[in-house]
C-alpha cells in the first residue's frame, strides 16, 4: 500500500476518533454539569438534593466510560502514527479522570449533612464545581474545532489554563477556611471530608489544564 493511501487511512481513522473523543467529553461536562449543580444543593444545604446528583453523576461517569472504552478500541483497530494514538489516548485517559474526580468529589459530599460545613466553605466548592465546568465545556469546543481550526483551539486551552490558576487561587482560599474550621470545630470526620471534597475538585481542574495541553499538542500538528 502506497504512502499517500496509508496517509488517507490515517486522517479517516483519526476523524473518526476524534469524533468519539468529541462524543466522550461531552459526556464528561455532563458529569461537570450534574456535579455543579450537586455542589449548588451542598451549598443550600440540601441533603436530598446532594444525594439526587449524585446518582445522576454515577451514572453519567458510568457513560463516560463506554465511550472511553470506545475510542480506545477504535485506536486499537485502526492505522494511525504512534505519535497520534499516543496523544488521543492521552486526551481521553486524562478526560476520563476529570469525571472520574468529580464523582469521587460527590460520593464524599454525599457522606456528611451538609449543614455541618460552614456556609462559606460551601460557597467556595460550589465555585471550584462551576469553574470545573466552565473548563468543561471550553475543553468540549476545542476538541470540536481542533482540526478544523487549530488556532482557536489554542485561544480555547489557553482559557482553560486561566480557569485553571483561577480554580488553584479558591482552592488555597477554601484550605485557608478548611484549616480554620477544623481548628475551632473539632468535628473530625467532617473536617477530613471536606477538606478530600477541596482536593478533589482541585484535582479535577488539573485535569482539565492536562487535557489542554494535549489539545494545544494536537492542535500544533495540524496548524
Amino acid at each position: 500500500m502506497c504512502a499517500s493511501t496509508w496517509s488517507w487511512l490515517g486522517r479517516r481513522v483519526e476523524r473518526e476518533v476524534l469524533r468519539k473523543a468529541r462524543d466522550h467529553l461531552e459526556a464528561v461536562k455532563q458529569v461537570a454539569e450534574a456535579a455543579e449543580s450537586l455542589f449548588r444543593k451542598f451549598r443550600e444545604g440540601d441533603a436530598n438534593g446532594v444525594a439526587e446528583f449524585y446518582a445522576k453523576t454515577y451514572e453519567l461517569e458510568k457513560k463516560a466510560d463506554d465511550y472511553k472504552r470506545e475510542v480506545i478500541r477504535e485506536l486499537s483497530e485502526g492505522y494511525l502514527h504512534p505519535i497520534d494514538r499516543e496523544e488521543l489516548i492521552r486526551l481521553v485517559l486524562i478526560n476520563d479522570d476529570i469525571a472520574a474526580y468529580l464523582k469521587a468529589a460527590g460520593k464524599r459530599a454525599t457522606l456528611v449533612d451538609p449543614n455541618a460545613v460552614p456556609e462559606n466553605i460551601r460557597e467556595i466548592l460550589e465555585r471550584m464545581a462551576s469553574g470545573v465546568k466552565e473548563a468543561s465545556t471550553l475543553l468540549l469546543k476545542a476538541v470540536e474545532i481542533v482540526r478544523s481550526d487549530p488556532k482557536e483551539a489554542l485561544r480555547l486551552a489557553d482559557e482553560v489554563e486561566r480557569i485553571e490558576e483561577s480554580i488553584d487561587d479558591i482552592r488555597m482560599e477554601g484550605m485557608k477556611e478548611v484549616l480554620g474550621f477544623c481548628d475551632e470545630a473539632g468535628k473530625v470526620s467532617v473536617c477530613i471530608i471536606t477538606k478530600e471534597l477541596v482536593d478533589e475538585l482541585e484535582n479535577s481542574s488539573d485535569e482539565c489544564e492536562n487535557s489542554a495541553d494535549v489539545i494545544r499538542s494536537i492542535a500544533v500538528m495540524h496548524a
